[in-house]
């Protein structure tokens, strides 16, 4: 297993900061009325992306209705459809957008992350 697998996973599973735990599942049990009835990831995000990047994308943190629910930075939010249009037309992305953990994004030489989890 690659070093970059086993931080992924031990993002995934951290519990550190207890206030952000709380916001990441206050943020899914008050979903809005359009998410509402849908599957929260609540979790931290792992980065995600070609692990031998030369374009690094760092973002603030998980937003709380695209990446808190969809398991991915920048997807499902507004942001997310600016970031990956662009990043698909300068040939980084497979498709220009993303809108869910498993709808087939790929990204070649960028990897995307945040400073907050």
């Amino acid at each position: 297993m690659s070093p970059l697998v086993k931080l992924s996973r031990t993002v995934v599973q951290c519990r550190k900061c207890p206030r952000l735990v709380r916001w990441r599942a206050q943020a899914a049990e008050d979903a809005p009325r359009r998410y509402r009835g849908l599957a929260y990831w609540a979790k931290p995000l792992p980065g995600f992306g070609d692990p031998r990047a030369r374009l690094l994308v760092v973002g603030l943190a998980p937003a709380a209705h695209g990446g808190n629910r969809t398991g991915r930075f920048f997807t499902g939010d507004r942001s997310g459809e600016w970031l990956f249009e662009a990043l698909y037309a300068s040939g980084f992305a497979n498709q220009p957008t993303s809108v869910h953990l498993n709808d087939g994004l790929k990204l070649r030489g960028c990897y995307i992350t945040a400073a907050v989890r």
